[in-house]
């Protein structure tokens, strides 16, 4: 997380209403943090403009000048009204797009900058791209963003769809991403946040980014450790009550202390179901093999948030 404790949240928009949905939870990270918030959308570029021969970049340019409805600016727009409503961007204030260059990319991208009323940003963006997961986590990269917010499909898949169909975008991004990523389902504020730790170096180097985090967005948080077997309940026992004297340091006393066992990813998924938000931390696994880490099936498997903390 920045240092000066102000949130910079990513939010990846088109990738269905799930996103439309976390809007308002990124909201109530800004009034109490004053993030900065960046919608962004990003049109792979196979499906870009049949631009008869014209270079890809001039063709969007005479789009935007005509003021047609350039494919994600529909999107882009319908979240922008969501900030209207919700007091993020002043009613009738008009910006225009501006475009930025980017290295390697004849198309560039295309911003459109607001101010909320604590001073923070909220940024319009627009990109095209041959790979979408590559230019999610370069815009978190340049954006400098502590939280990637990407929605997923409300009901996770399973048995034969699940083997042959391609690896949901949401959990790619989490397996790239540099920063932490929610991979959103049902993402709403106002519900308690479970906080999943063991006892390992890996989990423990996360609990000072979590405390910086809840400092933001002051949400009740309930601790949870699973011990696969009962000889491994001691370890559990001692990882959910350093994690709480840690984030009790850091100024978040945390609700309740639970201590399970049996498997780690089932065990979570069943008792997070009833919070907003599970938290796990990052694996240590290369990105093609994430997806067999706690926290990444997790991800992939609950029916409600998860984010994967880095």
């Amino acid at each position: 997380m920045n240092k000066d404790d102000k949130l910079r949240i990513l939010i990846c928009i088109g990738g269905g209403p799930e996103a439309y949905a976390s809007l308002r939870y990124a909201v109530r990270l800004s009034k109490t943090s004053c993030a900065d918030i960046v919608l962004l959308y990003v049109r792979p570029l196979d499906s870009g403009l049949n631009s008869g021969g014209m270079e890809v970049r001039v063709a969007r340019e005479n789009v935007l000048d005509w003021g047609l409805e350039l494919p994600g600016l529909r999107q882009l727009k319908a979240a922008r009204d969501i900030l209207v409503e919700l007091g993020e961007i002043e009613p009738g204030a008009h910006r225009e797009w501006k475009h930025h260059e980017l290295k390697g990319d004849p198309a560039g991208e295309y911003i459109r900058d607001y101010e909320n009323p604590c001073g923070g940003i909220v940024s319009l963006r627009l990109r095209t791209a041959t790979d979408v997961t590559s230019a999610v986590s370069d815009e978190a990269k340049r954006f400098k963003a502590d939280v990637v917010i990407v929605g997923a499909s409300p009901e996770p898949m399973t048995g034969l769809k699940k083997l042959f169909s391609r690896k949901p975008l949401a959990l790619k991004i989490a397996a790239h991403a540099h920063c932490s990523v929610i991979v959103a389902r049902h993402l709403e504020p106002g519900r308690n946040h479970l906080v999943c730790v063991q006892d390992t170096d890996q989990s423990r180097a996360m609990l000072p980014m979590v405390g910086r985090y809840f400092q933001s967005c002051q949400y009740p948080v309930s601790i949870l450790s699973v011990a696969p077997t009962r000889a491994d309940l001691a370890s559990a026992q001692k990882a959910a009550q350093e994690a709480a004297h840690i984030l009790a340091e850091l100024g978040t006393t945390p609700a309740e202390i639970l201590v399970e066992v049996g498997d780690p990813v089932e065990t979570i998924i069943t008792i997070g179901y009833d919070f907003s938000l599970i938290l796990a931390s990052e694996s240590l696994k290369p990105w093609f093999a994430k997806g067999f880490s706690v926290s990444h099936e997790v991800a992939e498997k609950a029916r409600n948030s998860v984010m994967i903390v880095k």
